[in-house]
């Protein structure tokens, strides 16, 4: 969260800690995990947020993210914001792909969550730099799998999906496609679809567990 970087480094990113905007985006309770969710960057501040954030650094930026995450999470049905769509499907998502409750505390002992680019950027459904996803790789995303150790990637859109199977030959993981959770599969495709991803995932977790 300390990242020194600027937008001559990472082109296209929107990231100011004095105006409460730092980079952000990733979830985890536990390690190893069986999952990484893996999406393409942290969308623009909820209402409310940037106000935590502003002018922090250091262990005291991190303690104030995690305490936002804590609270929002656990109170995603009490809240009204339609960004949070991404969170209350993708929390959804995950309960049937493993079969457990639909619970921050019990998922998150089974997956994490990030993002390939840590920071906001300007044009939040603009394509990622390519530049700037192989130093937000490089310099982080390859840490957390070693730290984090899943056993599958769980990519959220093709954008992702493209530059994690670019890198395959580096991290020897499985990646399995699933559509961005901030938008809704049509309700004729959504079982079929998701129960193909949920035989996958069972599947790769397998061969993982095995290896």
């Amino acid at each position: 969260m300390d990242c020194s970087n600027t937008a001559k480094q990472c082109h296209g990113i929107l990231k100011d800690f004095n105006k409460g905007i730092p980079p952000r985006g990733f979830f985890y309770k536990s390690f190893p995990v069986k999952i990484l969710v893996v999406s393409k960057n942290p969308g623009h501040p909820l209402k409310g947020e940037i106000q935590k954030y502003r002018g922090k650094r250091g262990s005291d930026l991190y303690k104030a993210y995690r305490d936002h995450q804590e609270d929002l999470y656990y109170n995603l049905d009490k809240t009204k914001d339609r960004s949070l769509i991404f969170h209350k499907n993708l929390f959804q998502y995950l309960s049937y792909f493993l079969d457990v409750e639909n619970h921050v505390d019990v998922l998150y002992q089974q997956i994490a969550h990030t993002n390939l680019v840590k920071c906001s950027t300007k044009g939040e459904r603009d394509k990622l730099n390519p530049k700037t996803m192989e130093e937000c790789y490089e310099k982080f995303f390859r840490t957390e799998l070693n730290l984090l150790k899943p056993k599958v990637l769980l990519a959220l859109g093709r954008e992702v999906e493209k530059f994690l199977t670019k890198k395959k030959s580096e991290h020897g993981l499985p990646i399995i496609y699933i559509k961005h959770s901030s938008y809704h599969y049509s309700k004729q495709d959504k079982e079929r679809i998701l129960s193909g991803i949920k035989k996958e995932i069972a599947k790769s977790l397998k061969i993982g567990l095995a290896c």
